[in-house]
């Protein structure tokens, strides 16, 4: 059953109560099949978000009521991507789709040589993605046509990020590429300890990246290193008024200082974090095995928490949270203060983002 609904279930573990304040908390559900791990993407009051029974579905960002779906063949991972008038996502199935975001009907297709679990990035009419045949992709956005590829040395589950001409990705090869976003021609590599799954962003001529050794600051002009966090980081970091907001694997939310690293606080959830988390105003929105948290962006103190939890990242529209969780459901909850999403991450469209990202 697919459904929206008005109290939906909550919890990772078949709960299916809520508690007074998460009922108030809860603007609307949406049921799908299978584990949300894909993270919504929030345009012109639609919330466009892939689910693992393999289905995209368009959203009304008001009520939860369907617009449209559409079918892949195969779980959903990757993160819609709204650029102009066009969905971009990749599905298992080793496909990535091209999707009219008003019915969602079928525009164009590309077929790689693996499952696609990297998040498309729209820049400058070319959506750039990763697949698990360990290639980086460069396609037209109007046909899709391979504008140019890159080889990387094993799977590319990481979204790329683009920032003055760079397209930034890490992949399982355990190295961060910097490559040429026209061309695709290296200007530099940076080895780390262990692979990187994690999406990069980049704020003032840094790279931010996580791997599975260490958190890293790179020069993003060089791939000289700045500074290391001791952390295992699977998410994408985001920086907002200088500081870096980061879910390490271990189970805390860490802020540190964008210049050095300094740890400025630290919030334990004894849960595994997979998810990116989203700054809006003075909270920090972010998501574990087992709860929603929004969190005071300056001090860590919980604001407040629901009981749902998985790997989405979530996205805040005009003061609501839009988050997938492992119990099959959409949720838009209501975030506790005004304003939407801000951060590097949001701006630079890696992951998610709120807004239409223009096609050139």
């Amino acid at each position: 059953m697919k459904s929206a609904l008005s109290v939906g279930v909550v919890g990772g573990i078949g709960v299916s109560w809520a508690t007074a304040e998460e009922s108030e908390r809860q603007r609307w559900a949406f049921e799908t099949d299978n584990a949300v791990a894909s993270s919504p993407t929030v345009v012109d009051d639609t919330v466009v978000v892939g689910s693992g029974d393999g289905t995209v579905y368009a959203l009304s960002a008001s009520t939860g009521e369907t617009r449209w779906t559409f079918d892949t063949d195969d779980y959903i991972f990757s993160s819609p991507t709204v650029a102009g008038d066009t969905v971009f996502v990749g599905s298992d199935d080793a496909t990535l789709y091209a999707l009219d975001v008003a019915t969602g009907e079928e525009r164009w297709t590309v077929e790689t040589g693996d499952s696609i679990g990297s998040s498309p990035t729209v820049v400058d009419g070319t959506v750039y993605v990763g697949s698990n045949d360990a290639t980086l992709y460069a396609l037209d956005v109007a046909t899709g046509e391979e504008r140019w590829t890159a080889e990387t040395g094993d799977y590319v589950t990481s979204s790329p990020t683009i920032a003055d001409g760079t397209v930034f990705v890490g992949s399982n090869d355990a190295t961060l590429y910097a490559l040429d976003a026209e061309t695709g021609e290296e200007r530099w590599t940076f080895e780390t300890n262990g692979k990187i799954e994690s999406s990069p962003t980049v704020a003032n001529g840094t790279v931010f990246v996580g791997g599975w050794e260490s958190f890293y600051a790179l020069d993003a002009d060089t791939g000289e290193q700045q500074w290391t966090h001791d952390a295992t980081v699977v998410s994408s970091p985001t920086v907002a008024d200088g500081t870096v907001f980061v879910t390490g694997a271990g189970g805390s939310l860490y802020a540190l200082s964008a210049a050095n690293g300094d740890q400025q606080w630290a919030f334990e959830t004894k849960s595994s974090l997979h998810s990116s988390p989203t700054v809006v105003g003075e909270i920090v929105v972010f998501e574990s095995l087992r709860n929603v948290y929004a969190l005071d962006t300056a001090t860590g103190a919980q604001q407040w928490a629901f009981a749902s939890g998985g790997r989405s990242s979530p996205t805040v529209v005009d003061g609501t949270v839009f988050v997938g969780s492992d119990d099959t459901n959409i949720y838009a909850l209501r975030a506790g203060v005004d304003g939407s999403s801000d951060g590097s991450r949001v701006r630079l469209g890696t992951l998610g983002h709120h807004g239409d990202r223009r096609v050139e």
